[in-house]
């Protein structure tokens, strides 16, 4: 199996879509091979209007290698929803969902979302910003 250098949030991807110039240039100096989540494209696809966005979309898909949404992903989600419920901080269901892909498959997750840095450290997510 091949090592994945980084997973991209959905965030980051809004923002690269968008052409941010933080998104951009973060892209530009990417070490391949990069992953997302399958939850990602869930968000990016739910209300895509136009079929040149659908594109960008499908190219991404096409470039990235896509982490699965399997019975271990939604496990990790669970257990990572349940702490944060302990303690009062909830996240997004899909943000966990995504986080758990990342830790699942060993990789340092892109973000500019705050919610991943209240995942407690011992579920080991590593979150870069650009």
């Amino acid at each position: 199996m091949v090592r994945m250098a980084v997973c991209l949030d959905t965030t980051f991807l809004v923002d690269l879509l968008a052409g941010d110039p933080a998104a951009t240039a973060f892209s530009e100096n990417l070490a391949e091979p990069v992953a997302v989540s399958a939850v990602s494209f869930y968000e990016l696809l739910f209300g895509v209007k136009g079929s040149r966005r659908l594109a960008r979309i499908e190219a991404i898909a096409q470039d990235y290698t896509v982490l699965p949404l399997d019975y271990d992903v939604c496990a990790m989600a669970a257990a990572i929803q349940g702490r944060l419920a302990d303690e009062g901080k909830l996240i997004p269901v899909l943000d966990a969902m995504i986080a758990a892909s990342a830790i699942l498959a060993d990789v340092p997750i892109v973000t500019s979302d705050e919610h991943f840095s209240r995942i407690p450290h011992d579920f080991g997510l590593a979150v870069r910003t650009y």
